[in-house]
């Protein structure tokens, strides 16, 4: 059985993981060391709570909290008898130290590859720079 695991980068209802996997119970931590060691203000925090809600609104089995990420998903995991785990892809050292500690835990792991507004793969100093690369492709696709 399957699972997905939203993370604050796929806070989407149209999630590439959600997607593919439309009956698949779903989580979403709130990462409770990255909260403690960052400050966030309140408003953000508020923000991402009511994006994990809408992208899990209508999916049964789903649940937001608070804990060790990779605690948190390896529970949910085994409390719905999953053996997969379905993400979607950031480039993030943290979602692949919770990856590798899920698959350690004997979880397999499908890693989804996100829908990007435009082809651009450079580094972005400047967004006014950026903007002037990427204008024609987002605009007029």
């Amino acid at each position: 059985m399957k699972m997905v695991w939203l993370h604050g980068a796929s806070l989407s209802n149209t999630d590439p993981a959600l997607l593919a996997n439309p009956d698949a119970p779903a989580i979403f931590v709130f990462d409770q060391p990255f909260l403690e060691s960052t400050k966030i203000a309140f408003p953000r925090l508020q923000f991402i709570f009511e994006g994990a809600l809408e992208a899990l609104a209508t999916r049964a089995n789903s649940r937001i909290c608070v804990g060790v990420q990779a605690k948190e998903i390896i529970a949910f995991a085994k409390l719905h008898n999953c053996t997969e785990v379905h993400t979607t892809q950031i480039p993030s050292p943290e979602l692949d130290k919770t990856l590798d500690a899920l698959e350690a835990a004997g979880l397999g792991i499908i890693v989804y590859s996100p829908e990007y507004l435009t082809s651009f793969t450079g580094r972005v100093k400047r967004f006014s720079a950026f903007w002037r690369v990427v204008e024609k492709e987002v605009l007029h696709g």
